[in-house]
């Protein structure tokens, strides 16, 4: 089953079984076979028409966010060779208790379901209990857990569901695996509970011991997720990063320019570019090796981040190039800047060699500032005219282009 549903990325597998006389402990080492086989999950019959519909919706929404992140996993879907674990990756297990109205919430929970549960995992990580209090505060944890146990006292049902759904609404938790364990439910219930935002639902006829491999198995598809959203972060931070420098690349600045230029129309306030070049760039590399080249660069992006707003923009626009574009600034408060940053740049010293003395490098700018009325690219035009303007002065000086 495991490789036909790593065929099959993030299809959905189920077990059915027919209710038999094995002992609980068997039941749930075969449940923890199937989940790591692959199984999304493994129901016990008799069940209901209504509970079934409703898991098969809750597991299409949850198979939905992998593919909603175009991820394309080369290793296909959880398999046994997770081990349940990821190497540097601490799972915090939480349980906590929902009581039949929030005045008698317990601050504490019986001991004993928690310590069965721990015995019967092999994982390191441990479930503890913490009151139902702290989940639900508006404020984020410092770390929020991957799974969570609600556990239900009688006839609270109605209450469990209340609760859950309000923490599925909660933005630090939307990340966090549910599994709801209720006391007495009926089959509208459960049901409801799945299409409310459950991943996972027993009752109180389930063996503690099936919880062990539930959560676990829960703990894997959170894991599965993270490593997906890590790796669509990480794409999305190279497609507009320069890997050199750590800069925001050509590509980011086109879209961030943009953004500048209708903030400046609604406000009506002026913004400008510095387009920047390291003069004699070609000279550095050629007398001291691009390695070299390549620690001016990194140096100079350091400069500029160090000397300008955390709001300002700051590219590397390919080869020796930059680009800084600053909001909210006139021309006056924009050539300040720039001559500042020249200076700053010339002020670098740039360890070539051990015994060495330090390199020195200058920049040329050229500035334009404009009210947001000119297209992107004519300021950028603007800006490079006035670069060229500022070598054929001599080069280390800033150049102003004035709007058209």
């Amino acid at each position: 089953m495991s490789d036909a549903r790593a065929a099959h990325n993030m299809a959905t597998a189920f077990v059915f079984m027919r209710t038999g006389p094995a002992a609980d402990d068997k039941m749930c080492t075969l449940l923890d076979r199937c989940l790591r086989a692959g199984a999304s999950d493994l129901l016990w019959r008799p069940f209901n028409e209504g509970v079934l519909l409703a898991r098969i919706r809750s597991l299409m929404r949850d198979n939905a966010a992998p593919r909603d992140l175009h991820i394309q996993s080369a290793e296909g879907d959880l398999t046994p060779a997770d081990n349940g674990r990821e190497e540097g990756l601490k799972t915090l297990i939480f349980s906590t208790e929902i009581a039949p109205d929030e005045a008698a919430q317990p601050t504490t929970l019986d001991p004993s379901p928690i310590d069965a549960i721990n015995q019967s995992r092999q994982a390191e990580d441990k479930i503890c209990a913490v009151p139902l209090s702290t989940l639900m505060r508006p404020d984020a944890r410092p770390s929020e857990p991957d799974v969570v146990v609600l556990l239900t006292r009688t006839k609270s049902v109605e209450h469990a569901l209340s609760v859950m759904s309000q923490m599925r609404s909660r933005s630090h938790m939307h990340d966090v695996r549910i599994i709801l364990s209720l006391q007495c439910p009926s089959p509208e219930q459960l049901a409801r509970a799945y299409d409310l935002g459950a991943h996972d639902v027993v009752t109180d006829s389930t063996p503690i011991g099936e919880l062990a491999p539930r959560i676990d198995n829960q703990a894997r598809i959170a894991r599965q997720l993270q490593r997906h959203k890590r790796a669509v972060r990480e794409g999305l931070k190279q497609a507009m990063t320069d890997p050199l420098t750590g800069l925001h690349n050509r590509r980011y600045a086109a879209q961030k320019l943009r953004g500048m230029q209708r903030t400046c129309l609604s406000n009506n306030t002026n913004f400008a570019i510095l387009a920047f070049d390291v003069d004699h760039f070609k000279g550095v590399n050629d007398r001291y090796g691009h390695a070299v080249g390549d620690i001016v660069l990194t140096s100079l992006a350091q400069t500029l981040r160090q000397n300008l707003r955390s709001g300002d923009l700051i590219c590397r626009t390919g080869g020796e190039e930059f680009l800084v574009a600053l909001p909210n600034a006139g021309q006056d408060e924009a050539a300040a800047t720039a001559d500042r940053l020249r200076k700053a740049v010339g002020a670098m010293d740039i360890t070539v060699k051990a015994g060495l003395a330090p390199l020195h490098v200058t920049v040329s700018i050229g500035l334009s500032v404009q009210d947001g009325r000119v297209a992107i690219p004519d300021m950028l035009e603007q800006a490079d005219r006035a670069l060229y303007d500022a070598k054929s002065r001599g080069r280390n000086v800033v150049a102003i282009a004035t709007a058209a």
